[in-house]
């Protein structure tokens, strides 16, 4: 035994050689910087730290203990190159959860997300034949179970990992609605991967269109109210369906005080003033409610015109039209 060790001693020395020289080699022509090099000298550091605390036990000690402590550290060097050895092997032997088998446990709930991870529509409609299409799959990196149709619905947003086939995909998500899997829990992922046309079909299902957002309680409004033309007729979309105009978020600002406050004098969210008018003008949002700080929608609109002064911005016709309609009701007065 204390030959064997003796010949992993041996071969620890000639590793760290190996190192050494190695990376004399490598680094012979180009300029190491201070990082680099306290980097090696730390490494080799322990590495010899290591070989003396094997060498000096196994030379010079005598008691079983002392054999123990020198051998281990012969062998250390040995377990840690086996160490990330297994490392790299094991990951590409060991087999990759599907979608389906990371979110349910169940066999028969694997076996009906497998098909709709697989694109299998025709198997779809077999296997979810008098089952229950409600149930909630297994809690997934910190987020509750899924049902099937948000399940359908998370792999497209997981499409960078895993590629959708988007008729197929947009096929299942029409099956599962149309055989009564609960569309409120998906609606707030589906605005946000779903396309426009096909967020009416959620809310003919019975989706609650004031469900809370996708990454925060408030209400789903405040998540759609963006910059963008695209989330601004899905937040009226929303609206038209019955979202609340007066709900409020965690700073008291209702959606009108919340698009106002958000677009600002940006020019990027020049759109928002089109959703601003449209609850003012058509869904008859509260103008008067006051919000954190004690604002409201008339000291909003009027340090934005303040800021567009002093910045000498020109503000979109829709702010413009936003002013005179507060003008207009007697709640907005303008130095101006």
């Amino acid at each position: 035994m204390i030959k064997i060790l003796w010949m992993l001693v041996g071969i620890n020395s000639i590793a760290l050689l190996v190192f050494i020289g190695a990376y004399f080699v490598l680094s012979d022509g180009r300029k190491v910087d201070n990082i680099e090099s306290g980097w090696m000298g730390l490494l080799t550091g322990l590495g010899l730290l290591v070989i003396l605390l094997a060498v000096v036990p196994l030379r010079f000690g005598h008691s079983t203990f002392t054999m123990f402590f020198g051998g281990f550290f012969a062998i250390l060097p040995s377990l840690i190159a086996l160490g990330f050895l297994l490392s790299n092997i094991l990951p590409s032997l060991k087999k990759e959860k599907t979608f389906a088998e990371t979110y349910y446990k169940e066999k028969k709930q694997i076996a009906i997300a497998s098909a709709i991870e697989n694109n299998d529509t025709t198997l779809l409609k077999e296997l979810i034949k008098g089952q229950d299409l409600n149930i909630q799959g297994i809690r997934v990196w910190d987020w509750d179970g899924l049902n099937y149709l948000q399940f359908a619905v998370r792999l497209r947003s997981n499409s960078i990992s895993f590629p959708v086939n988007d008729v197929a995909n947009l096929a299942a998500i029409r099956i599962l609605l149309a055989n009564g899997c609960d569309a409120t829990p998906a609606l707030a992922e589906a605005v946000k991967c779903l396309p426009l046309e096909v967020i009416p079909e959620f809310i003919t299902a019975g989706a609650d269109p004031n469900t809370r957002g996708f990454v925060n309680p408030n209400p789903l409004i405040f998540e759609l109210i963006g910059s963008s033309k695209e989330q601004n007729d899905l937040a009226i979309l929303l609206i038209k369906n019955g979202a609340n105009v007066n709900a409020k978020n965690e700073n008291g600002f209702t959606p009108v005080m919340f698009a106002a406050y958000s677009a600002g004098t940006s020019p990027q969210w020049n759109d928002t003033w089109r959703l601003v008018r449209y609850l003012l003008e058509e869904a008859n949002a509260d103008y008067t409610s006051i919000g954190a700080n004690n604002e409201n929608l008339a000291n909003i609109i009027k340090k934005i015109r303040e800021k567009a002064n002093t910045q000498k911005r020109t503000m979109p016709q829709d702010f413009d039209k936003v002013e005179a309609w507060l003008k207009q009701h007697k709640v907005y007065t303008s130095s101006l």
